[in-house]
């Protein structure tokens, strides 16, 4: 008999964390004449590997995936991660500054019971030290979890405090883990470990820094409903910012989030400093500047099958930072309108408000027990698991897994057939959604075999971060491999499901 206990957690004795540094090998470099006054950050990027032998380790993981990034930040072909500037601020007299950096990374090892979000990384420099300050979060089974925010979990070896107006920048810098971080990550590092290197840049108001994103548009009113070519003429953008990735230059309404909902717009054009001019892209000049053309009309159909009409609503040419940044120092917003905006006499709009409060992450079993035939020494016994019916309703599409793990099978007289003899052939579908939601995706785990089998901790079916909304059914077929050896008898084993 196989019984399922399903949302127990393991008791291994054992704790994972992990921490990034960032530290400066080099000495950091202003560019630009002396100010005395404090300016606000304008752009820059963060690039950084987090532990090359970490990043190793968990990528030959469980997690689906192992490693991602969102909010603005990006994995790089080499492993390492760029984070876009968010803002901060510098003083040039002093060199004092708190260079803020946004993006989140998350590592995750479902099998050794851990995820590890870090995200928000800021560079602090003042008196001479320089330091790493970052939000991290630790999720596991083993433990209680652990969460900082800008905590101080490196100092760096700054080499100075970098004057001046314009771009300050740090190149392959080294770092030191401080106690205070290796405290937060329960020692998993210790004080004084070396971490990966860092480069990063950032920009300061004045000097040779880059002027406030600005754009002019021909013409921008009294045009026609019907379609309309505009003249978009771009200054003060900055060609590095976000790792060279650019702009998008688009034409639409204003919305919340307008840098990932980008569905509503009528049209978008990409500009960056290595295009090559054509209907779709646009080449950002060396000196912040460029120019181009979009093809615009009063009303049309987004991509979402709604109606937008531009002479009932107001609509822009609006710019911002590529690729889904979190940076919004490119963002810009310049009105457009028609002729005849505000006369016609066909359609009425009414604003419809809705709030979805999101729900939970919840795992339910159709039974409790499963009997296998009886066989003889030397065969395979066959029989389903119940089904394992997985709810993801938080709205996050955070992703999730789900595994399980036997006990080894023993008898009242004392027989043992050990955990690794039960196999199994996991499945795993979606159940449609009746509101026609967009249906998430749910991939069943690897055949085990018996004898290789569910003595170590194995997928039974797992859907990755960005399509896990919804209700699933993961099954499996059992298969215990019963040795001539083993003594005649009952046996009974627990198989436990974590859902995480």
């Amino acid at each position: 008999m196989v019984r399922s206990r399903a949302g127990q957690a393991w008791r291994q004795s054992m704790r994972w964390a992990a921490v990034v540094a960032l530290g400066l090998s080099t000495a950091l470099v202003g560019a630009g004449p002396a100010s005395a006054a404090e300016a606000d950050i304008t752009g820059g990027t963060l690039t950084w590997g987090f532990k090359q032998s970490f990043r190793t380790y968990v990528s030959g993981g469980n997690g689906n995936p192992p490693i991602a990034a969102s909010n603005g930040a990006t994995i790089n072909a080499d492993g390492t991660f760029t984070f876009p500037s968010t803002g901060g601020t510098h003083d040039s007299a002093t060199g004092a500054a708190s260079a803020e950096y946004g993006g989140t990374v998350v590592f995750s090892y479902p099998s050794h019971m851990f995820t590890i979000t870090l995200a928000n990384p800021t560079i602090a420099i003042s008196g001479g030290t320089a330091a790493l300050k970052a939000d991290v979060d630790l999720v596991t089974t083993a433990a209680e979890p652990v969460s900082v925010r800008q905590a101080t979990i490196a100092t760096l070896a700054s080499g100075g405090n970098p004057g001046g107006t314009g771009t300050v920048s740090g190149s392959n810098l080294a770092a030191t883990l401080t106690a205070a971080g290796a405290s937060a990550f329960n020692g998993f590092y210790a004080v004084g470990d070396a971490l990966d290197p860092v480069s990063f840049t950032f920009t300061s108001g004045g000097g040779s820094g880059p002027a406030r994103p600005a754009v002019a548009v021909t013409p921008s009113g009294g045009l026609d409903p019907s379609g309309a070519t505009i003249t978009v003429e771009g200054s003060g953008f900055d060609p590095a910012a976000n790792g060279g990735a650019g702009v998008y230059v688009a034409f639409g309404p204003r919305v919340d989030e307008h840098w990932t909902n980008a569905g509503v717009l009528q049209v978008t054009k990409w500009v960056s400093a290595t295009n090559e001019p054509t209907e779709a892209r646009d080449r950002l000049n060396a000196d912040g500047t460029f120019r181009t053309t979009l093809p615009i009309s009063a009303v049309y159909t987004d991509r979402t099958g709604r109606r937008v009409d531009c002479t009932a609503v107001q609509c822009y040419v609006i710019t911002f930072a590529a690729r889904g940044s979190a940076d919004r120092s490119q963002d810009t917003f310049t009105p457009v309108t028609f002729a005849g905006t505000g006369t016609g006499a066909g359609d009425a709009e009414q604003r419809i408000t809705a709030t979805v409060k999101g729900g939970p992450l919840t795992l339910g079993v159709a039974g409790s027990a499963v009997a296998l035939p009886a066989v003889t020494n030397g065969q395979v016994a066959s029989g389903a698991l119940h089904d394992a019916t997985v709810a993801d309703l938080r709205g996050t599409d955070a992703g999730w897994s789900l595994v399980g793990q036997v006990s080894d099978f023993t008898s009242s007289t004392g027989g043992v057939v050990a955990a690794d003899n039960l196999g199994w052939v996991p499945s795993a579908v979606a159940v449609d959604d009746p509101l026609a939601g967009d249906p998430g995706t749910v991939v069943p785990g690897a055949v085990a075999a018996p004898g290789a089998g569910l003595g170590a901790a194995r997928a039974l079916c797992t859907s990755a971060a960005g399509a896990s909304g919804g209700t699933f059914t993961c099954g499996a077929q059992l298969n215990l491999g019963v040795p001539v050896s083993a003594a005649a008898g009952d046996y009974a084993a627990t198989l436990t499901l974590t859902l995480s």
